[in-house]
């Protein structure tokens, strides 16, 4: 993950047009929606997001493509706990304690809220918003394959489990949209404050699995228990989380970027704060959890894919 090299972009960034909070410079950051290093067409996304993509990375994106995607999949978090909370004609709520209905109220709200930002830059861009897909969160494709979490409207803990695989995946595909609003520093923000809100949600819905007997930490672990026999675009969502190695772009004299250079954390091991010390291998455990490593959009496509119809 090339963070340092992100927190350096960030620095650049002039901090007086970094969050415009009227109509006008707001449309004036969008105006270039459409643009990229070369062309995407915006198409492609909307009709890949109601199938599973075959295989590659977007590596070239416009800005409208990650507004979609983004968009995509806070509608689908919204789906998920409005269906959970009874908010949903024709779903029971599900049968959860106060705290945890208080909880994922307070995480559906804020969907929304996102949900209707996002809404609102894609048409301030002058794009259109897709229209809402048909839902299934057994994954079942309205009865046409067999069920992934046939149990998911009725118990808490299928739900959670759900739950936190699409916010773990949120977390990840946020952070790798970053690198394609270049210099449109009102996107990066928002991306950058919509992924820490993510990480919170994670956290909170890792908490509630956790008090309910679940083996997972606050965050992305080695240490969390595996799912069980997990779908292929699933186990995506957690690829690459047990990487040790981080790099960093060093200067150049002409302020292009330098090559990449790995953090030592392997042969150093910096952190041991631990009574008695940590093993190596304890230390290495711990680097693999500190750090949100980004997932491309392939990955998010394809589980909106399992849930969607």
């Amino acid at each position: 993950m090339d963070f340092l090299n992100l927190l350096a972009r960030l620095a650049d960034l002039d901090s007086t047009s970094a969050a415009p909070h009227t109509a006008a410079p707001r449309r004036a950051a969008l105006g270039r929606l459409g643009q990229a290093g070369t062309a995407l067409l915006p198409g492609l996304l909307l009709s890949a997001l109601s199938q599973p993509a075959t295989a590659g990375t977007l590596d070239t994106r416009t800005r409208l493509d990650v507004l979609l995607l983004t968009r995509q999949l806070a509608a689908l978090g919204n789906e998920l706990y409005s269906r959970a909370l009874g908010l949903v004609p024709g779903y029971a709520a599900l049968p959860l304690t106060a705290t945890e209905k208080a909880g994922l109220q307070v995480i559906q709200q804020q969907e929304t809220q996102r949900i209707t930002l996002f809404s609102q830059l894609i048409t301030d861009g002058g794009a259109t918003l897709p229209a809402a897909p048909r839902y299934d969160f057994t994954g079942s494709k309205n009865g046409t394959k067999p069920a992934l979490y046939p149990d998911i409207q009725t118990n808490p803990d299928t739900f959670l489990l759900v739950a936190q695989v699409l916010k773990d995946l949120a977390v990840r595909v946020y952070k790798s949209q970053v690198e394609f609003v270049g210099s449109d520093a009102y996107l990066i923000e928002t991306l950058l404050r919509s992924h820490s809100a993510e990480a919170r949600h994670a956290a909170h819905l890792r908490t509630l699995r956790r008090q309910r007997g679940a083996v997972v930490k606050s965050w992305i672990s080695p240490d969390d228990a595996p799912l069980a026999t997990p779908p292929a675009a699933v186990a995506r969502v957690y690829e690459g989380e047990s990487n040790i190695i981080q790099t960093y772009n060093t200067s150049a004299a002409n302020g292009d970027l330098g090559p990449l250079v790995s953090v030592p954390f392997d042969s150093t091991l910096p952190i041991n704060v631990a009574t008695p010390p940590l093993s190596p291998e304890a230390i290495l455990r711990k680097v693999a959890e500190a750090f949100d490593e980004p997932a491309d959009a392939v990955v998010a496509i394809n589980v909106v894919a399992l849930f969607t119809y």
